[in-house]
């Protein structure tokens, strides 16, 4: 987790001379509120503070969001691995995709006609199918690995059985004689 937060220091400061210098253009209407066609980063968000400070404590709080996604996004990469991690993102986009395929009201556009809706309903479906079947390969592999491990606690306790059994058979016949 230190990695996610010691991140954010280097990169505020490679970024903060863009976002402080180098102007950009405005765009809508965002030229008569401010009075400039071409602002920097931080010009906007001082503007923005002047005007609306709710909208400023979003920002800040979406930052805070950001920050705990990524240290989450971390531990799920480390405790399971990068490519589950990949999947998972496309499968939430999928999922996402497969509810505006299925739901109108979520529509932002209309929808192409074929033969591209048939292409992205396939796509959609094969995703969601690939990501089912890795975790299911997945879920398999910790069986078999977690059959073996017993499987090897069993075997190293029979063979130190069979090991005090010989040590007691050496012992009585050395005794003996």
């Amino acid at each position: 987790y230190d990695t996610v937060a010691y991140m954010a220091i280097p990169a505020t400061v490679f970024l903060a001379p863009i976002a402080l210098f180098v102007q950009k253009e405005v765009p809508g209407e965002w030229p008569k509120v401010f009075g400039k066609d071409t602002m920097s980063d931080w010009e906007i968000i001082s503007g923005t503070w002047a005007l609306n400070k709710t909208t400023m404590a979003w920002l800040i709080l979406s930052g805070v969001f950001s920050f705990l996604y990524n240290i989450v996004q971390f531990s799920i990469v480390h405790t399971l691995s990068p490519s589950a991690t990949a999947f998972g993102g496309n499968f939430n986009k999928a999922a996402l995709i497969f509810l505006t395929l299925l739901l109108p009201f979520l529509r932002v556009h209309e929808l192409p006609g074929p033969p591209y809706i048939q292409v992205i309903w396939g796509a959609v479906i094969i995703n969601i199918m690939a990501f089912s079947y890795y975790s299911y390969l997945q879920i398999e592999q910790k069986k078999a690995e977690e059959r073996n491990q017993a499987m090897k606690a069993l075997k190293d306790a029979d063979d130190s059985d069979e090991e005090d059994e010989d040590d007691e058979e050496s012992s009585d016949a050395e005794g003996c004689c």
